[in-house]
């Protein structure tokens, strides 16, 4: 069937109509006739992969990436790197349009457009390792990722070494490009006695520390952090460094609470301006790093609370200034945004890394708070993700 791609979805999906039914397709782009193939075949709607390009957009491009074509790791890679930043505006703008914000917004593009992840989470099926095609659980084999750091995809082929037939492996790296390599497997696997010449400070498997540290350690703006191996830790250092400055140039008041905290990042950028600041994280190994960091720091205003922000938030009883809000993917829980609400707090920083999730929160926050500027970070570049900061101030 052939068809025209008339806009793009919210998932790096292009769209376009047959007999005025739309149809998703995967990894095509605004302008482009293709020929495609109908996958699933909904009521309401299609999803359907290109067969053939018979005119291609004048914004497609060829591909940097081997695998785009079937891996899902990715959704951009055919556009230009300014192409994507359009669309990702433009993404977060039709987003945000129920809300009918009258807001400044500023998009802060990457540095480094590709291997900028310090995080790469891999397959691994009958021995091959690779990412899931778009929704699909059929493997793509790779030997390089083109998102994520060089001294990561050096390690691919001596994972392929420990013979691991099935299974999950999370890699991670530091400034420094050390490695943490984390295991999850049934499989007995083969580990040498030495990865010193791939910088490997540890490997865990199953939850359990077989080689060097189950941590590593890492620097951004100046500050230096303790990372467990299961803490949160933002995946784009340069963006990661960015954000510092945002917090620390939009944090109000004398009294911070930053919810959601992990091993500390923000709670001890925040330690400049603010003379208390608690943190509030539900993983004990990410509370442990963050009391370790601010020591590391010399950062001695900051108080840590382990638990779920939902049942340690009330605990707090000093007069909060701002709140940081860095919630997972799914936004905040019901109990927590009304305690905001019922709260005096007089600025909020949200951070968010799914933009949809914060429309969500927003529709509720705005009855008692005003947006004053969103931030749009390309953290996540070449794919359809962004982060997006968003100030807010008490009415």
């Amino acid at each position: 069937m052939e068809i025209e791609i008339k806009q793009m979805d919210q998932t790096g999906n292009g769209i376009g109509f047959i007999d005025n039914k739309i149809v998703f397709v995967s990894k095509a782009i605004t302008g482009d006739i293709v020929d495609i193939k109908i996958d699933q075949d909904k009521k309401n709607y299609s999803k359907a992969h290109i067969n053939k390009i018979i005119k291609p957009s004048l914004k497609r491009i060829p591909s940097l990436c081997p695998f785009f074509d079937k891996c899902g790791g990715c959704q951009l890679f055919n556009m230009s790197y300014d192409d994507t930043l359009t669309y990702k505006k433009d993404r977060i703008a039709n987003i945000l349009k129920p809300l009918n914000l009258k807001v400044d917004v500023e998009l802060i593009s990457n540095k480094e457009e590709i291997n900028y992840r310090n995080k790469i989470e891999l397959k691994i099926k009958n021995s091959k390792i690779g990412f899931y095609e778009n929704d699909s659980n059929d493997l793509v084999e790779i030997d390089n990722c083109l998102i994520t750091k060089k001294c990561i995809n050096a390690f691919l082929n001596e994972l392929k070494e420990m013979h691991i037939k099935d299974g999950e492996v999370t890699i991670r790296c530091n400034y420094n490009d050390e490695l943490l390599v984390i295991i999850n497997t049934k499989d007995d696997i083969k580990i040498k006695d030495d990865y010193s010449s791939y910088k490997v400070v540890g490997i865990i498997l199953n939850n359990e520390t077989i080689y060097g540290e189950n941590f590593f350690m890492d620097m951004i703006n100046g500050y230096f952090f303790k990372v467990s191996y299961d803490a949160f830790f933002q995946v784009n250092s340069y963006i990661n460094s960015k954000l510092f400055h945002i917090i620390e140039d939009n944090v109000k008041g004398k009294k911070v609470l930053d919810l959601y905290s992990g091993v500390g990042t923000l709670s001890i950028a925040s330690s400049k301006t603010a003379d208390t600041i608690y943190g509030i994280e539900v993983i004990p190994n990410a509370v442990l790093d963050a009391i370790q960091n601010a020591k590391m720091n010399n950062v001695k205003n900051i108080n840590f609370l382990m638990g779920k922000v939902e049942d340690k938030i009330a605990l707090i009883k000093d007069d909060i200034d701002t709140v940081i809000i860095d919630p997972p993917r799914k936004g905040l829980d019901n109990k927590t945004r009304e305690f905001i609400l019922d709260s005096n707090y007089k600025n909020i920083i949200y951070i968010s890394c799914e933009a949809q999730n914060l429309v969500k929160d927003l529709k509720e926050l705005l009855n008692k708070y005003i947006v004053k500027k969103i931030y749009i970070l390309d953290m996540f570049s070449y794919t359809y993700h962004c982060e997006c900061v968003c100030l807010l101030e008490r009415r």
